[in-house]
């Protein structure tokens, strides 16, 4: 991405990045700035979802990954961490992480079904807005994105799955309102399911002392998708018009290597 220019495309991750603090959206995809630091809990995110999608590629191909093979993958994928360095927190240390993953992916493994069969991993899809939207021909870009996971259950139902690390366990609510899962409904269809024939999860791996593995199953309609492509509408017109402000909250000293280009604006 050229530093100054508009992305040309929109994702999930650049509407929750926006959604979050328009500055940073601003410092990230329109400045194209390095931000002072990798926070811990992302790279560690990272490095477990890669080791699970080792295992479904692994198993879309007919081999199985037993968990010591998942836990090197994270290794690997720690140590190959490129970009800013890495900032712990709470108490945290690359041990300490190394730990909570060998717990998580060991539980993991242990609650898989070998009867179900894997039909994508990281399947990327690119939905024409334009043809979406409420005003066709507006000038939206594609919304791009992928789906980490598709699997078909033993009874037969086509399930698209979002994996995720958490410190605590979600609310069942806090899935059903996920835009995520929104932009995997609209994604569906370019990857030739039927949005309204499929379930969506969401599973998160829980790195508390006892770790956790959390199901949620929900569904999308074709109103929470329209609804979705007007929010996106919104939030592309205010990037278009360099409606950029900051919006401090509790994750700033934490998670975001903005601060100083923050202080500065």
């Amino acid at each position: 991405m050229n530093a100054g220019k508009l992305p040309d495309h929109i994702s999930y991750s650049q509407l929750a990045v926006y959604l979050q603090c328009p500055l940073k959206y601003r410092f990230h995809y329109i400045d194209g700035l390095e931000p002072a630091f990798t926070a811990a809990s992302l790279a560690f995110g990272q490095a477990v979802h890669q080791a699970v999608a080792s295992f479904f590629q692994g198993a879309l191909e007919g081999e199985y990954l037993s968990a010591d093979n998942m836990i090197d993958v994270y290794r690997e994928a720690w140590r190959g961490c490129e970009g800013p360095p890495i900032q712990y927190s709470n108490g945290d240390t690359e041990k300490k992480l190394l730990k909570k993953a060998a717990d998580i992916l060991t539980l993991w493994h242990s609650r898989q079904d070998p009867t179900i069969e894997v039909y994508g991993v990281e399947e990327q899809f690119s939905v024409d807005l334009c043809q979406k939207a409420d005003s066709p021909g507006n000038g939206l870009p594609a919304l791009v994105g992928y789906v980490d996971h598709i699997l078909k259950m033993p009874d037969g139902n086509i399930t698209l799955i979002d994996l995720k690390t958490a410190a605590r366990k979600p609310s069942p609510l806090q899935v059903d309102q996920t835009l995520q899962l929104t932009a995997y409904s609209l994604g569906a269809e370019v990857l030739g399911f039927d949005p309204d024939e499929l379930t969506l999860r969401m599973d998160y791996l829980i790195k508390s002392a006892t770790p956790d593995l959390v199901r949620y199953e929900t569904s999308r309609s074709e109103e929470d998708r329209r609804k979705f492509v007007k929010l996106l509408t919104r939030v592309w017109k205010a990037i278009e018009t360099s409606i950029f402000y900051p919006k401090p909250d509790w994750y700033c000293k934490s998670s975001c290597g903005y601060q100083s280009q923050c202080a500065e604006w």
